[in-house]
């Protein structure tokens, strides 16, 4: 999958114009911000791994699913902002306004709902529980960050783990689902997608330096980070080899971290 990703931008923008027209421009703010639409082109990427000839006529399916997948990659980094800064725990300068934020990350809950609800496809039940999944997945992740007695320990890898590595794996797994992947296919892209986003955004979070609005607490353990970071790299590209030895895994190798060109952005 190449690097373009104006097809999904074509997708968002009535999503996004929508927002701007009832005032909320935060909506726009936050899903332009990354521009990278990775998440969204790791769900193509995974539908063309495992797609056969009788799925691969899904081009509609595709785009809105990885539009999908935006607009929830949006709700998670507004709303991770958000609780920031009302929890007030860690030092940071966001100034989101709270109703506005609020009413954003709503708004993009809703619409990622919306747009996977416009995909014409018979596994459309079976997308919808991934996205579900996914989205208990981000919430448990956030009470136990955000919502925990005050003092108690932050599990560092597990929150990378558990938001980033959550959306990756729901997009991967999307885009098997859409091809018509079989079980041991899903598992392997779920793998896939799970460790390449979360070593993706522990090495963004470590390499990015001082920053104006950090979504994580700033008081981490490089080390014991860049160690989880190999460690669910390499399970990622050993699901890799497993998928090449029945396919061509060609367009997901280039999500690698190591690669670089796709470490631009945020969750």
């Amino acid at each position: 999958m190449d690097d373009d990703s104006s097809w999904i931008d074509a997708r968002l923008e009535p999503v996004l114009a929508t927002a701007d027209e009832h005032g909320l421009s935060v909506v726009r703010e936050t899903v332009e911000e990354p521009g990278d639409r990775w998440y969204g082109r790791l769900l193509a990427a995974s539908f063309e791994t495992t797609a056969t000839t009788a799925t691969t006529q899904e081009p509609e399916a595709v785009e809105s699913a990885a539009a999908a997948v935006e607009l929830f990659r949006g709700y998670c980094r507004l709303r991770s902002r958000l609780l920031v800064q009302v929890a007030d725990r860690w030092p940071h300068s966001i100034t989101l306004e709270p109703t506005a934020a609020l009413l954003g990350g709503d708004y993009l809950y809703t619409a990622a709902y919306s747009m996977l609800g416009s995909v014409t496809h018979p596994a459309l039940g079976d997308c919808f529980d991934v996205l579900t999944a996914t989205a208990t997945g981000i919430a448990e992740s956030f009470a136990d960050t955000y919502a925990g007695p005050e003092g108690s320990e932050w599990d560092q890898p597990a929150f990378f783990d558990e938001t980033a590595g959550t959306v990756g794996e729901g997009a991967a797994v999307l885009g098997a689902t859409l091809a018509g992947a079989d079980d041991a296919q899903r598992d392997r892209l779920a793998t896939v997608g799970r460790g390449l986003s979360t070593a993706r955004q522990i090495h963004h979070v470590l390499d990015a330096g001082p920053v104006a609005a950090m979504v994580v607490p700033p008081t981490i353990d490089e080390r014991h980070l860049r160690e989880h970071a190999e460690r669910c790299r390499t399970d990622a590209l050993r699901a890799l080899d497993a998928l090449s030895a029945s396919g061509d895994a060609t367009t997901l190798r280039a999500f690698d971290p190591a690669e670089g060109s796709t470490m631009a952005g945020d969750a």
